[in-house]
Parts: structure tokens; C-alpha cells; sequence
């Protein structure tokens, strides 16, 4: 397209443009448009949104923090409310109650013996099973009902506040805040105030109709309205509004406060300027049109906002600082190089030749100081070149004549021990001491297999020949004390293992297992293939181990500071090294009555290994 070969050629233009300008301002402007460019404009923007960002988190966080706790005031509130209700209906079903209540009694005596037995204890239950409410008193105007602890004769005069509200109301509950003194002191509460006969008709005992009015006044704490609330850490004042718009109590520092009288919720007198105010309508029947109104300063709304700002500004700050002294750095590792370089070349024409090692960088004065060392080590290695060519061809020669007395010495010492068991051998032979002779024969076959290690695999078979070998050995040592059993399926004799990987085990089942038995022991050894597994078991019927020295000897395997089981923590290291750690090595063994060792090892061995 016609448009993409113009938009090519213009930013063509514009690159070389840009760069002939670029070219043509020194160093150090360019270090000052580097540091503009590249360090301040991007901290300054990067940091401003950062701070923008942070400023609405933390913004949001608070909202959530204060809606949280309204919504637990509203569900603690609610929670109070209903177990009131749930006593009063209690109350109102209880048939035995109203009967009672509605008995003309003969006098005070009379009337007490009915209040012990019965009316007293109906009150207290409240009061004991429901931790939340201060006081409950019943209401009557039956004239023969004395004034006690939770039953007062009905006076219309005294209880007008709440009389006509709850005669009047359909339910026949209303909840209304209370005026009078509170049960312990300055304790405030609210009322929750209940009709017992609400309805005209009740089935009773005593007939259809009750005789007397019957109200129960339930009193709750106010403060158990706002025990689900920490405001050590809140930071903020809450009031408790009711329908007419008066405070019915106020969590202010960490202090509750119930105000007599109530007086009315004013933004200009309870709301500082500048503060932040969240109202929260309760969500309860009885309470409609109560309300939650939080109020919060402007410092708790905006004080981690104003440290975080402050934390902002002081990076931004110390970003600026340090980008300021890094970049008069460079500035002046210039001047420090072009003073070495200038140095270094005086050096050179007093035969000096020495490298200058500084910081080269890739503008002209590192290209300056790398052609410079170039130059140098060519000068150095044409003058020193036959000098350490010469020193090379000794060291060689030193080498391989050392090599060569390290071979014969390897040969000498072997053939020398070899020759003297066989000398030793044929004496024993001579003497007629033959199972002296038999044992030495089998030790020059072990210790020949040693010295001459050769490959470092080998077949199932030589490696059971050389177990044999050594068993042998071992009777010879134990006597009748040793017995032991080889089985080796025929299509297992041909396959590779690493050299020793049978041996340290008999061995330790003869040293550690059979040795420190009192009685007789056995050992037995068995090889099988099993799928492309090979499976290699070493048991004795030794002394064994407890279960907190196996497992120690598990965790010590690949330890190389652990001193005991050497050799049996060297066939697992090297299985393990040869197979890629695909070799498994399990261990069994009880206390008197053995181990077994079981090594399950990959038929093909890594193309690593030759």
C-alpha cells in the first residue's frame, strides 16, 4: 500500500533526523536529557498515579470498614430485639399466668403465697436465661394484686408515655426508649411493652374472657446494642436515632453515653465541619424508622491517606536522589577514564605494558581503552610467546615421566603381594594345610578383582562369583557360625549392575548382623528380574536394629559426615549416581530377628555409564 511505503519513509527521516541531533550534543547534555527523560518525568507520573490509586483504596477500605460495623450493630440490635419478643411470648401464652393474674385474692397473704409458688419465679426466669434484659414488670388493674417485684397495679397517669400506643397497636407490641431510672444506676435501655390480652377472647381456665388488663414491660439493655463493636480501633461517634429524631444513646471516645432527656439530632450541633457522616436505617419492625448515624472526623478518614501521600513523596524523593548522584557518577567516570588511558599509553613507551581495567563502557572512550588493551596484549604475547611455549614443553615432559613411575609403581606393588599369597599358597599346599590353601586362593581372587578394578560394570554373575569368593572367606573366619544360600534365576546372570554393589551388603550382614549373634547365623542372597526391574535381597538372621536406628540410618544416607554404614551408605550413593535416582533401596529390620536389604535397580543402565 501506497500509505504504508510514505509512513516508512517518514519515520525513516524522522529516526535519522532525531539521531543527527543527538550526535550532535555532548556528552553531557546527553546524560542531563537521559536523566529528564528516562528517570524524573517517569517517577514524577508513575508515582502521581500510584498515589491517586492508593488514595481510592484507602478511601474504599474505610467505607467497607464502617459498613461492616453498622451491619453488625443492625444484626446485634435485631438479635436483642428478638429474644425479647421471644420471652414476651412466653408471657403471652402462658395460660397459668393469666389466670393467676386475673384471681381476686383475699387479702395479702393470700396473694403471697400465690407470688412465691409461682408469679415470682416466672419473672425471674427472664431476667437469669436472657442475659440482655435489666428488668421485667407486669401491668394489671386487677385491685387485688399488691405491688412487688415485677407486678405493679395499672395507673393510667403513670404510664401514659406508652399506654395508648400499645392498647392501640394491632400486634400489640411497640418498643419505645425509656425515661425512667435504669436498673443499675445511669443504665439506659429501651422497653419493649407486650398486651397479654390483646385479644378480647382467651380460652383460660377461669372462662373465655379475661377479667383484668395485663401489659408486660420487658426492659433491655441499651448498651448490649453495641457489644459487638470494638471502638478502641473504630475511631469514630455513632448515635442511636429514634422515629421522632432523638438520641436514644451515643457511643462517643470510647464512651457510652444515654442522654435524659432525649434531645434531637442537629447536624449543626452533633456534626463537626468537615466530618463525614453515614447513616444506616435500621432494618427491624418494631424500630421503624430508627436509624444509625456515624459521624467521622476528617483526620480518621483521611489519616492513613495523608502517611501514605507522605510515604509516596519520600520515595519519590529518594528515587530523585539517587538517580541525581548515579547520573553525576557516570559524568564523571569520563574524565576518570580518559586520565587512565592517558596514564597507561605513557606507560607503554617505558616497555610498561600493563592492562587498563576500568569500567570501558561503549562510547568512544571505551572503544579507545578496548583498542588500547588490544594493542597491548598483542605487544605482551609476541614478546612473551617463545618463553612460554618453552615452559609448556617442560611441563609436559615432568608430567608424563611421572606418569610413567606412577604406572610402574601400580604394577610393581600388585605383582609383588600376588606373587607372595601364591608363595604363601604353595607352602600351605606343600604342608597339606589345605583349606589354608583354599582360603588364600579365594582372598589373591578378591584382591585381584580390587586392584585391577577395570570396568566399572559388570554381570549379575562375576559380581555373585566374587560374593561367593568372599563368603567363603568369612567361613573360614566364623567357622560353623556362618551358613548362607545364593539364588540367582538364570535369565538374571547375564544382566549389568555397578561392580560392589552385592558385596558391601553381605558384607555388612556378616559384620554388623551375624558377628555379635551368640548362636549360629545365615545369610541369603537373592537376584531375580521382575518386569524391567532387577531385584537384589541381602537377609540375615543377625541381631538387627530398632526402629530409631533405622531411621537414622535412612536420614544419614546422604551424609557425608555420618561414620557408620559406610559401606552400605556407598553402594546406595553410587546406585544412586549411576541411575539418576531412579534406584530404590529399601531396608528391613527388627530387633533379634534380622535385616534384609532390597535394591530395585532399572535393567538398562544410562547411556552415561560404559
Amino acid at each position: 500500500m501506497w500509505w504504508n511505503k510514505v509512513l516508512k519513509k517518514f519515520f525513516k527521516f524522522s529516526k535519522e533526523r532525531i539521531l543527527d541531533r543527538l550526535d550532535n550534543l555532548s556528552v553531557r547534555k546527553k546524560l542531563l536529557l537521559v536523566y529528564i527523560l528516562c528517570v524524573l518525568i517517569p517517577t514524577l507520573v508513575s508515582h502521581f498515579i500510584f498515589t491517586i490509586f492508593i488514595i481510592k483504596n484507602l478511601q474504599q477500605q474505610k467505607i467497607t470498614q464502617i459498613k461492616s460495623a453498622f451491619n453488625i450493630l443492625n444484626t446485634n440490635i435485631k438479635k436483642v430485639i428478638d429474644e425479647a419478643i421471644l420471652y414476651s411470648n412466653t408471657l403471652y401464652t402462658d395460660d397459668l399466668l393469666n389466670d393467676m393474674l386475673d384471681i381476686n385474692y383475699h387479702g395479702m397473704d393470700d396473694f403471697y403465697s400465690n407470688y412465691v409458688q409461682y408469679l415470682r419465679n416466672r419473672i425471674y426466669q427472664g431476667r437469669n436465661v436472657y442475659s440482655n434484659i435489666a428488668r421485667v414488670t407486669i401491668y394489671t388493674n386487677n385491685p387485688t394484686i399488691l405491688n412487688s417485684d415485677g407486678y405493679r397495679k395499672l395507673n393510667i397517669q403513670e404510664v401514659k408515655e406508652w399506654y395508648d400506643k400499645v392498647i392501640n397497636n394491632l400486634q400489640g407490641i411497640v418498643i419505645i426508649p425509656t425515661s425512667d431510672d435504669g436498673v443499675n444506676g445511669e443504665e439506659g435501655y429501651v422497653s419493649l411493652i407486650r398486651n397479654l390480652n390483646q385479644y378480647e377472647q382467651r380460652s383460660t381456665s377461669t372462662g373465655n374472657n379475661s377479667k383484668y388488663t395485663k401489659i408486660a414491660k420487658i426492659d433491655i439493655y441499651l448498651s448490649s446494642f453495641f457489644n459487638s463493636i470494638n471502638f478502641e480501633v473504630f475511631g469514630g461517634e455513632i448515635y442511636l436515632i429514634d422515629s421522632s429524631n432523638r438520641i436514644i444513646a451515643a457511643h462517643t471516645y470510647n464512651n457510652l453515653i444515654f442522654t435524659k432527656p432525649f434531645v434531637k439530632f442537629e447536624t449543626s450541633k452533633f456534626v463537626p465541619k468537615g466530618s463525614y457522616v453515614f447513616v444506616n436505617n435500621l432494618d427491624i419492625n418494631l424500630l421503624n424508622g430508627w436509624k444509625l448515624v456515624g459521624v467521622f472526623s476528617r483526620s480518621y478518614m483521611m489519616g492513613e491517606i495523608y502517611r501514605a501521600i507522605e510515604f509516596i513523596l519520600l520515595i519519590s524523593l529518594l528515587s530523585l536522589i539517587f538517580a541525581t548522584f548515579l547520573i553525576r557518577l557516570i559524568t564523571s567516570s569520563i574524565s576518570n577514564r580518559l586520565e587512565l588511558l592517558e596514564r597507561h599509553m605513557r606507560k607503554v613507551k617505558k616497555q610498561r605494558f600493563e592492562i587498563l581495567t576500568c569500567r570501558e563502557g561503549n562510547d568512544e572512550i571505551g572503544n579507545l581503552i578496548r583498542e588500547f588493551n588490544n594493542m597491548t596484549i598483542r605487544l605482551k604475547e609476541l614478546i612473551e610467546k617463545e618463553m612460554l611455549s618453552e615452559i609448556q614443553k617442560k611441563t609436559l615432559e615432568v608430567e608424563k615421566k611421572q606418569a610413567e613411575i606412577n604406572a610402574l609403581q601400580s604394577q610393581i606393588n600388585p605383582h609383588f603381594l600376588f606373587n607372595t599369597l601364591d608363595s604363601i599358597r604353595m607352602r600351605s599346599v606343600l604342608k597339606n594345610e589345605l583349606e589354608t590353601a583354599e582360603i588364600i586362593k579365594y582372598l589373591t581372587r578378591t584382591l585381584r578383582r580390587l586392584i585391577y578394578w577395570g570396568n566399572d560394570i559388570t554381570t549379575v554373575q562375576e559380581e555373585i562369583n566374587f560374593v561367593e569368593d568372599f563368603l567363603k572367606i568369612q567361613q573360614y573366619r566364623f567357622g560353623e557360625k556362618l551358613t548362607y544360600e545364593i539364588f540367582v534365576e538364570e535369565d538374571a546372570k547375564n544382566c549389568l549392575i555397578p561392580k560392589m554393589t552385592i558385596q558391601p551388603l553381605v558384607e555388612n550382614a556378616c559384620i554388623h548382623g551375624i558377628e555379635e549373634k551368640e548362636d549360629s547365623g545365615k545369610v541369603i542372597v537373592k537376584v531375580k528380574k521382575e518386569g524391567i526391574n532387577l531385584i537384589i535381597e541381602v537377609a540375615d538372621n543377625g541381631i538387627g536394629m530398632n526402629e530409631k536406628k533405622l531411621e537414622e540410618l535412612y536420614a544419614n544416607l546422604n551424609n557425608p559426615l555420618y561414620d557408620k554404614s559406610i559401606g552400605l551408605k556407598n553402594v546406595y550413593r553410587r546406585l544412586m549416581l549411576y541411575y539418576n535416582d531412579n534406584a530404590e533401596f529399601y531396608i528391613e529390620s527388627s530387633i533379634n530377628k534380622g535385616t534384609k536389604v532390597v535394591i530395585k535397580l532399572p535393567l538398562e543402565l544410562p547411556a552415561f555409564v560404559s
